[in-house]
């Protein structure tokens, strides 16, 4: 969703109790789907494309905003908003949402924030919550007490996390932290990647690249989307520099 004010953003421990609840008769229903920076994760573009029946280009060519942010290795790939007065999500009608089985996972969280830390201790992820306030939003009065990994089971989350949980690894990368800084082509090869899987797909059963395990078309055809998706996430920083435990850079 987009960057709130911090005084709209507070602090959830796991297992702490909220209420909330969204729906129909909730007098806010659908306000927060307006006016958004929605980032799209490569699942959630998936997904969506899937569910409408597009091939990945198409989609991204209809539904999606593609930027370079600062301080950011790779460009992100937000929801395309309607240039209306509303400001509406394209997805977004009178009864609510038209994608809801296959809605974004920042749609599916909300208002609940999920980030990923890791620990000291043998270097394990660890969850972290926060609750987002806004002023608008009635469903904090509406009932319904949960807590945010009640709330993230039941709106669906588990799929989503788990490839949010893959994609770590990879912008968290070690030549990324030691400063490394794609090129514009190294940028592109990430979003042709990630963001269009179909023609990922083509390219592999092409000859054009190989993935480890998967040197023949039919193995790869073994794989689903979902599937070659992880295979993807694992494959691309084997195009990059390799990195040095003393900070430097090999180029492969």
């Amino acid at each position: 969703m987009s960057v709130k004010p911090p005084e709209k953003v507070q602090s959830l421990n796991p297992g702490e109790k909220f209420n909330f609840r969204c729906g129909p008769d909730v007098s806010c229903f659908t306000e927060c789907c307006r006016a958004l920076d929605l980032a799209l994760t490569p699942y959630d573009v998936l997904r969506l494309r899937k569910s409408l029946g597009l091939d990945s280009a198409t989609f991204l060519q209809r539904y999606a905003v593609i930027e370079q942010q600062q301080d950011e290795a790779f460009p992100q790939v937000f929801l395309a908003m309607l240039d209306d007065d509303r400001n509406r999500c394209p997805f977004v009608c009178a009864d609510g949402c038209t994608v809801y089985q296959d809605r974004p996972a920042a749609c599916r969280a909300y208002p609940v924030g999920r980030g990923l830390r890791m620990t000291t201790c043998r270097n394990r992820l660890q969850e972290i919550f926060v609750l987002v306030r806004e002023d608008h939003c009635q469903g904090f009065a509406a009932g319904g007490e949960t807590t945010p990994e009640d709330w993230m089971a039941d709106q669906g989350l588990e799929p989503y996390n788990r490839f949010s949980d893959a994609m770590l690894p990879l912008l968290r990368h070690p030549i990324i932290l030691q400063g490394w800084e794609p090129n514009p082509d190294q940028q592109r090869e990430y979003l042709h990647t990630l963001y269009q899987l179909d023609d990922f797909r083509s390219r592999v059963e092409a000859g054009e690249l190989a993935l480890p395990g998967q040197e023949t078309a039919g193995s790869l055809a073994e794989l689903d989307d979902y599937q070659l998706l992880l295979a993807a996430i694992d494959w691309l920083p084997t195009t990059w520099p390799e990195h040095k435990s003393d900070g430097r850079l090999n180029k492969v």
